[in-house]
């Protein structure tokens, strides 16, 4: 509960002067620091990124921007309308900068035998070239206390347990791309939200989806989604130095940003949605992400996200790691995934 009111608290003092009582239709303020920081951003040719959720927000600014920078994208999302525009959109940019033209595959994070069908679309993709980033993007906020196809809840469904499963799925992938390439990359979306108290619960990891303490527990649902991330991040980083392997597990947070999830959270949060233009655009909150998946400086273990609001990717620091990120939880919350999705042995 307190993590839920120091959320509303700090969302509110950001976006106060935005409310008007209605849901405003303004577009997003101009990106500040996006185009510059992908000016610089190191090719991505000849590597190939597959990202969850690509075909709006954030997953869709990495996916346009991978290929820019001449990636080829393998758009993991669920078939719709604003999936066909974003693929349109992605082709075009790898048209222009010489990239291999994208891939869509129907993945659906509610239904662990989609996830399985998308793994296999994904291999036959990347066949003997391996697969260099697994990018772990998408995510849902403030959901109703709902269960998936597998029972379990929406949001720990959609935020973990899916991309657990997919990244077991596709570490041979992964680990084929490290060996020849000289590196892969695990990359997880997490959140500001991960952060600080209460600690790991483990009742929210199991199959009682439905029964998660309705409405009123919708943050605490997300919170636990989100440190389960930092969690699985942290845990993924010692098993791949263990056995030196050249995958790299990252994760990173986006801050406050013009995303139709922030959208969503201000319409529950408050009475009426905060105007668009009044936080930093989708572009400057995708900057953490491109970090972690660009840049050869940023290492297995780490976390970046923006230096303030809006601001340039900094490595952040996970404050307790005590409390927060230990062994302890970090066992509980491998094997609570074990136990949805089988075993994923490393």
């Amino acid at each position: 509960m307190l993590n839920f009111i120091l959320f509303f608290l700090i969302v509110t003092f950001m976006t106060s002067q935005a409310y008007t009582g209605s849901m405003s239709k303004a577009t997003e303020r101009p990106s500040v620091l996006y185009p510059a920081y992908v000016e610089q951003l190191a090719s991505l040719s000849g590597k190939t990124v597959a990202i969850t959720g690509a075909s709006r927000g954030l997953g869709y600014v990495t996916a346009l921007t991978c290929a820019k920078k001449g990636a080829k994208v393998i758009m993991l999302s669920r078939k719709s309308d604003i999936s066909d525009k974003a693929i349109n959109a992605i082709k075009e940019a790898s048209t222009a900068s010489g990239a291999p033209s994208p891939i869509f595959v129907d993945c659906n994070l509610l239904d662990f035998s989609s996830v399985r069908r998308a793994a296999i679309s994904v291999k036959e993709c990347v066949g003997s070239d391996g697969l260099d980033v697994l990018c772990n993007n998408a995510g849902v906020m403030l959901q109703e206390d709902l269960a998936s196809n597998d029972g379990y809840d929406i949001t720990i469904s959609t935020n973990v347990l899916s991309h657990f499963l997919l990244t077991k799925e596709l570490i041979s992938e992964l680990e084929t791309a490290a060996s020849t390439k000289g590196e892969a990359k695990i990359v997880n979306m997490s959140s500001g939200s991960g952060f600080g108290p209460p600690a790991f619960n483990p009742v929210y990891f199991t199959k009682r989806g439905g029964n998660l303490g309705g409405a009123r527990a919708s943050y605490e649902r997300y919170h636990q989604s989100k440190l389960a991330n930092l969690c699985f991040t942290s845990a993924l980083n010692d098993k791949f130095r263990s056995k030196r392997s050249n995958i790299k597990a990252l994760a990173c947070t986006p801050g406050v940003c013009s995303t139709d999830m922030y959208v969503h959270a201000q319409t529950i949060l408050s009475s009426s949605a905060s105007r668009r233009d009044q936080v930093p655009s989708t572009e400057d909150g995708s900057l953490a992400q491109l970090k972690c998946i660009a840049d050869p400086s940023a290492q297995s273990g780490d976390l970046w996200g923006p230096n303030g609001i809006g601001g340039l990717p900094k490595k952040v620091e996970i404050s307790p790691p005590s409390i927060l990120v230990n062994d302890e939880v970090k066992d509980e919350l491998w094997r609570l995934c074990e136990d949805a999705v089988g075993d994923f042995d490393l």
